[in-house]
């Protein structure tokens, strides 16, 4: 009976994060993306949750890097139409495409998607 009161606690102190200001926790469930939390604290589902901690300016930096693209030629890497690889400048890029783009194409980008979410 200790023994499984001592593994629930270890377990539940494993889930209780603390995300300080300036970063995000990146949370995967299985393996799969559901999102960022923070600041604060954060309760992962023990053995399902994997969270990975970031800083909130380097995605702000990201952003940024990302809106000096529009406008930009770069080729493409691998087939384009709903996820594919470009690059330009230089660097890789994910990259999608209303009408599929084969490989070795030259592109401009048109549209950079930015996420975001409330604070």
């Amino acid at each position: 009976m200790f023994a499984f009161v001592f593994m629930a606690a270890l377990s539940m102190a494993a889930a209780l994060k603390i995300v300080p200001e300036q970063k995000r926790l990146s949370v995967f469930r299985l393996g799969r993306y559901i999102g960022e939390k923070g600041p604060g604290l954060v309760i992962l589902m023990p053995i399902l949750d994997r969270g990975v901690m970031m800083e909130a300016q380097d995605q702000v930096k990201k952003a940024q890097d990302q809106q000096k693209l529009w406008g930009l030629i770069g080729n493409v890497l691998t087939p384009v139409h709903l996820d594919g690889s470009v690059e330009i400048s230089g660097e890789q890029w994910n990259a999608v495409s209303k009408t599929p783009i084969a490989p070795g194409a030259r592109v401009r980008v048109v549209k950079v998607i930015l996420e975001v979410e409330a604070i």
